[in-house]
């Protein structure tokens, strides 16, 4: 038997590794995107943890200080989520009240439909004609019954319950990342550096760079622009401004997602009669989203290789096209190191 030739070998365990990369793709997939938010947690905040890390005493066992800041982060996450749920819990009672109400008793339109530019006279006789009378709110409401109400807070309740178990599973993989994650980087880079050579190294690194940009350029702006507009929403004097000022600052993390919000809520102030105060909520919001938009979000996530917002604009329509809410983040990073390797290919001999 002849000895097996030693590129022979090297090719065969290619083979066999990419084989087992596949196969643990697949094991893992219904992990997969529990794990990619915890990664993309994990480099976001890892500065702020080694630095949470440095203030605490040394005998403090680092599976402590992991566990504490894991919480901490799972704190963040689920707050939002379990107010979403009891903000949706009191709408759905409120519904459900108004629907039986106006089965019974009939729904007329509310008088400020009529101040509603340009649509509030067509508004007003579409609702009339179909809620006004309960023998028309009836037939209107019909298919609203109390079976349906169930059906669809039964599909909200397992959509709400599928989002905990990957946050849970988020946090698990959190956990160990934030533990043990000195030892991954380390090994990462050695990883990259025999592969990719000492550019790969520098890409990676300056992954880092454009993810942790991504994350704040996202995140922190959009929570930055819900809490000017939701302070703004208070001062005109809009119903539940803490809740206006949530959904403003989730949806500025889509572009062109956040106006809608804040033209509806000058809308509802035009029926009031608050004239002067809807213009002012239409033109701050448009002005704050044109700042962030423009100048503040582009550098946090452009970073070093200075992404334009046409580019920032991009990476976020597609990643979120591609990848669902992770593409928001997906997106732009890989958009941003794709320009930082063509800039190196190009500038470099």
């Amino acid at each position: 038997m002849t000895m097996t030739s030693p590129s022979y070998q090297k090719t065969a365990r290619i083979i066999a590794s990419i084989l087992f990369v596949i196969l643990a793709i697949w094991i893992l997939r219904g992990f997969i995107v529990a794990m990619a938010w915890a990664f993309l947690i994990a480099i976001a905040t890892w500065p702020f943890y080694r630095w949470i890390r440095t203030k605490l005493p040394r005998k403090i066992p680092i599976w402590v200080s992991s566990l504490f800041f894991t919480l901490l982060v799972g704190v963040l996450l689920f707050a939002p989520l379990v107010y979403g749920v009891f903000k949706a819990g009191q709408e759905a009672i409120v519904l459900g009240q108004y629907i039986a109400h106006a089965q019974k008793e009939g729904a007329p339109a509310p008088d400020w439909f009529q101040r509603i530019p340009f649509i509030g006279n067509w508004l007003t006789l579409r609702w009339n004609a179909n809620l006004a009378t309960p023998e028309a709110a009836s037939k209107t409401l019909a298919h609203i019954d109390t079976a349906f109400l169930f059906r669809w807070g039964k599909t909200i309740g397992v959509q709400v319950i599928h989002r905990m178990e990957v946050l849970a599973f988020t946090l698990l993989t959190l956990f160990f990342l934030y533990r043990d994650g000195s030892i991954l980087g380390t090994k990462f880079l050695a990883f990259i550096r025999k592969i990719l050579g000492a550019p790969g190294e520098r890409y990676a690194q300056h992954l880092v760079s454009v993810i942790r940009g991504t994350v704040n350029g996202l995140v922190l702006v959009s929570l930055g622009e819900g809490i000017l507009l939701g302070i703004a929403y208070a001062v005109v004097g809009l119903p539940d401004p803490v809740t206006l000022g949530g959904i403003t600052g989730i949806l500025a993390m889509i572009p062109f997602a956040a106006p809608p919000v804040f033209c509806t809520a000058a809308l509802f102030l035009i029926a009031q009669g608050m004239i002067i105060q809807a213009v002012a909520i239409v033109i701050f919001g448009f002005s704050v989203l044109f700042i962030a938009d423009h100048f503040i979000r582009p550098v946090l996530i452009g970073g070093a290789v200075d992404l334009p917002f046409y580019w920032v604009l991009l990476g976020t329509l597609g990643g979120l096209s591609s990848f669902g809410l992770l593409g928001l983040f997906a997106g732009p990073t890989i958009i941003a190191t794709l320009l930082v390797a063509w800039k190196d290919f190009i500038e470099k001999p």
